[in-house]
């Protein structure tokens, strides 16, 4: 038996995937609606399983929003660290990598970021799985950034400072595409990859300590 949307019935659902389908039914309906109309008992209706079949996964609606940010800084950490690899040792590079991997990751995966920094996600003590996956992905930036401090290679100022202003640069223009903000003129696509790595260039070259004379120095702060 299947339902109105074409996904079998709850009841050939096994107990290991139903939350999974959840989830993904769940981002659809923020793709449609926003975040802020999800419904789980619209949730449970759009896949065909009962609505004490959804709360014995989720309890209420922020905890299916806590799964998907959850989700969604493991997938941002995965990005970032896969970026870095292969500049291991360059921070510089590191750092325009995975820089570029998180507008990218916004840009791919807009409804995810819309939930992970939204405010629908009142009590964050309430998911600890979710603090720490935030914290991996914020930790990323914070290993490059000591490791260009430590080379060298990046100026020696306070290190959350620094990472701070890396991450509110990524960050911000990842929400300007995501959000429609940037857009195409005319008939051409936006480059969005392009254009991340432009502008994070200016990010980096302003971090970065410049060799003058043979001699290392930090850009005069103005």
């Amino acid at each position: 038996m299947k339902t109105k949307t074409g996904r079998p019935a709850g009841r050939d659902y096994h107990h290991g995937n139903l939350k999974n389908v959840l989830i993904e039914a769940a981002i659809s309906q923020i793709a449609t609606h926003g975040a802020r109309a999800l419904s789980l008992r619209e949730l449970s209706r759009s896949i065909g399983v009962s609505h004490a079949s959804t709360y014995r996964h989720f309890p209420n609606k922020e905890s299916v929003l806590a799964t998907i940010a959850e989700q969604g800084f493991e997938k941002l950490t995965r990005a970032m660290e896969a970026a870095a690899r292969p500049h291991a040792g360059d921070a510089l590079a590191m750092l325009q990598a995975t820089g570029v991997a998180y507008v990218e990751f916004g840009v791919s995966y807009p409804h995810h970021l819309q939930v992970m920094f939204g405010d629908l996600i009142t009590h964050h003590d309430d998911y600890p799985e979710l603090v720490e996956a935030s914290k991996k992905a914020y930790e990323v930036l914070v290993s490059v950034v000591r490791e260009g401090q430590r080379t060298g290679r990046i100026r020696a100022q306070d290190e959350r400072l620094v990472t701070l202003a890396a991450w509110s640069q990524v960050h911000g223009l990842a929400m300007l595409i995501a959000s429609g903000q940037i857009r195409a003129e005319g008939a051409e696509p936006i480059e969005y990859k392009s254009l991340a790595a432009s502008v994070i260039a200016l990010l980096r070259d302003g971090l970065s300590v410049k060799e003058i004379g043979g001699k290392k120095r930090t850009p005069i702060r103005r």
